[in-house]
């Protein structure tokens, strides 16, 4: 082989390396973004159960509760702004982007129950809650353990 082919075909090796190289290094990138803004979303789902339960208890005002709630579904929006934004794979920015849709209702549900005093409505949102805190949870762990 002559030394110009030799060159070229080395060049392009490192090309194809570098690429491969950029590109491993977004997606470990994306990967750790989508992690922090799950967890973000995690952190406000906590924040709207243990609001929702004092409010329970009559452990916090009904003011504090019904600001709180509205303070979440306005953090929920924020990180599905953010979520959009981000380079992960289409089909796992629909699931994530659908669950906090599902989040920012049921948060604003209780918000409603809140505002109208009515505790069954406020234990039957906790339960709905309690099982899209667990999704959340399971997207968070696969999200930071892949490389």
């Amino acid at each position: 082989m002559s030394l110009p082919i030799q060159r070229i075909l080395i060049n392009q090796s490192l090309l194809f390396f570098l690429i491969l190289y950029i590109t491993s290094c977004s997606s470990k990138k994306s990967t750790e973004e989508l992690t922090k803004e799950l967890e973000t979303v995690s952190s406000w789902t906590a924040t709207a159960h243990m609001v929702s339960e004092a409010w329970l208890r009559d452990a916090v005002p009904t003011a504090y509760a019904q600001q709180t709630l509205k303070t979440t579904q306005k953090e929920l929006q924020k990180e599905t702004d953010n979520l959009s934004k981000l380079s992960i794979p289409p089909k796992q920015q629909q699931t994530t982007l659908k669950l906090i849709q599902e989040l920012k209702y049921t948060v604003g549900q209780m918000s409603a129950a809140v505002e109208q005093k009515d505790r069954s409505a406020i234990a039957t949102q906790l339960k709905q809650l309690l099982t899209e805190e667990q999704t959340i949870h399971k997207l968070v762990k696969p999200a930071g353990e892949k490389p």
